[in-house]
């Protein structure tokens, strides 16, 4: 195992990588010095030997301290091909080590437009060419979702005093991005009501009824469900419930009846559109 190790001298820390090797005659681990790095606060992911550039315990390190723009985008580039790998595997506690890391030095939100969105949307790629197998893709979708309900909050957040119902149109059976949004907006004091997937339009109608939310969000991510759609929208519009509708099967500036699209926004986007709607 690799690691970065500092240590403090004259008031200054300095940085090194370390790898620790099991003795087993002795039972114990020796620590064996890879390199000198430097000054702590001027370590980049450059500086790493590209050997050991994918070591979890190294990204993490580097993740929680201030990277420049080009070392940044090699360590997100490196995220997203560890992510693809670890969900293709099902391997949820890499998956979970991982997410973890990256959550010590930025938001949800940012993860989840950085990282697993572009991620989500090589698999749905590799899949639709036939590079990957539904049952491969199953296995990273199942392993994605567990990620992120494990990410729900449990303490409690100041309430905005605000409802929203995420829905998607009959037929629609992409689950996914509804509760990315739904994580999102409840860590953001946001109540939500959830009734994707593919709920019949009567269902939410009746739902709305009962909970009189303050706004719909409408998910849409293949682009057969888009006329689904409208004709929900269309039933909500007589209840006169504000309408959002969005997702990657919709641009932003499509008609939708009195219904807003925004296309596919990023959490803090999507954020800004639900203060000035509601």
């Amino acid at each position: 195992m690799v690691y970065i190790r500092s240590k403090v001298v004259k008031g200054e820390s300095y940085s090194y990588l370390v790898k620790s090797n099991w003795i087993k005659k002795r039972k114990t681990s020796e620590q064996e010095t890879i390199k000198y790095l430097g000054r702590t606060a001027n370590v980049t992911l450059n500086d790493i030997p590209p050997e050991y550039r994918d070591s979890k315990s190294v990204l993490s390190y580097l993740a929680s301290s201030e990277l420049d723009i080009e070392s940044r985008e090699e360590y997100l580039v490196n995220t997203r091909q560890n992510l693809l790998k670890f969900l293709l595997e099902g391997n949820f506690e890499d998956v979970t080590l991982l997410c973890r890391g990256f959550l010590n030095f930025s938001k949800i939100g940012y993860f989840f437009d950085e990282v697993l969105r572009p991620v989500m949307y090589e698999i749905g790629s590799l899949w639709k060419s036939k590079q990957l197998d539904v049952g491969a893709e199953h296995i990273a979708t199942n392993t994605a979702m567990r990620l992120i309900e494990g990410l729900a909050i449990t303490s409690k957040v100041k309430s905005r005093g605000k409802t929203i119902l995420i829905c998607t149109p009959n037929g629609e059976h992409h689950l996914l991005p509804c509760i990315m949004i739904e994580t999102f907006l409840s860590q953001n004091g946001y109540k939500i009501i959830n009734l994707s997937p593919s709920a019949p339009t009567k269902s939410i109608i009746a739902q709305v009824l009962e909970s009189k939310p303050d706004l719909v969000l409408i998910s849409i991510t293949l682009p057969d469900n888009i006329n689904s759609a409208k004709r929900l929208a269309g039933e909500l519009k007589e209840l006169k419930s504000p309408v959002l509708i969005g997702g990657q099967a919709v641009q932003e500036g499509k008609k939708f009846g009195h219904a807003q699209v925004m296309g596919s926004p990023t959490m803090l986007e999507l954020m800004k559109i639900i203060k000035n709607k509601v």
